[in-house]
């Protein structure tokens, strides 16, 4: 009987814990819709007002974008890294 009652009080506490993965990664919800809205209102316009273009040249324009981005981010490192 004592052993069947710790048990039962184990498997309370187990279901009683919260799942702490769960419960961050709720919590950070709206962070991560204020991040994902942008990019997904820039593509949802781009290909409403470029009728004539493809999901590929949005790709393709994001990734020349994204490469300029990168190699201004590199040349400042390396200007900055002698200092």
């Amino acid at each position: 009987m004592e052993e069947e009652r710790k048990k039962l009080e184990k498997l309370y506490q187990e279901l009683n814990e919260e799942d702490t993965a769960t419960k961050k990664w709720n919590q950070a919800l709206i962070p991560k819709s204020i991040l994902l809205f942008p990019p997904i209102a820039f593509s949802l316009t781009f290909l409403k007002i470029n009728t004539d273009k493809s999901i590929l040249d949005l790709l393709g324009f994001l990734a020349i974008g994204g490469l300029l981005v990168s190699g201004g981010v590199f040349l400042n490192y390396l200007l900055s890294k002698g200092k």
